[in-house]
């Protein structure tokens, strides 16, 4: 047994699993841009859904979460990041697919019938089934960035 004032070594550790500084980096990005993407998803689905005419997320903010979260679920398919489920090169597909969907409704092309019910699609193959809990504060998330780096003048 190690003396808990010393410092562990290699041979010390043999029952702990410790990440390295890359690992630890590469599990918050994919964590963080799995939170906004979700939390954006769910904004343009449900704006979509109601009909509005303001989808409520920045054109831009959308395109990069969304190149991010694909990268991050490569990375899943990899075995490199682990989360509540198991991501399929299908589920990035998906993705990219959603992202394009929501780029043309974006920038004011046209709102595919498609897009809403593979967001949810989307949505479930990052959080499994409890993907409603988990996107309604994800959205919470996204709405506080957006309109950080995205101020929206004089309408809110």
């Amino acid at each position: 047994m190690p003396d808990p004032d010393q410092p562990l070594t290699n041979d010390d550790e043999e029952d702990e699993v410790l990440l390295s500084e890359e690992d630890e980096d590469l599990l918050e990005w994919a964590a963080t841009a799995e939170l906004y993407a979700v939390g954006y998803i769910r904004i343009l689905a449900d704006a979509i859904e109601r009909g509005d005419a303001d989808l409520q997320v920045d054109p831009s903010a959308w395109e990069n979460t969304l190149t991010a979260v694909e990268g991050a679920m490569l990375e899943h398919v990899r075995g490199r990041v682990h989360g509540p489920t198991a991501i399929t090169v299908e589920d990035v597909e998906r993705m990219r697919r959603l992202r394009g969907l929501g780029s043309a409704a974006l920038s004011g092309g046209e709102r595919s019938p498609e897009l809403g019910p593979l967001a949810l699609r989307c949505l479930e193959s990052l959080f499994g089934p409890d993907w409603k809990r988990a996107s309604r504060e994800a959205a919470f998330y996204a709405r506080a960035l957006n309109q950080e780096f995205h101020p929206r003048s004089g309408t809110e």
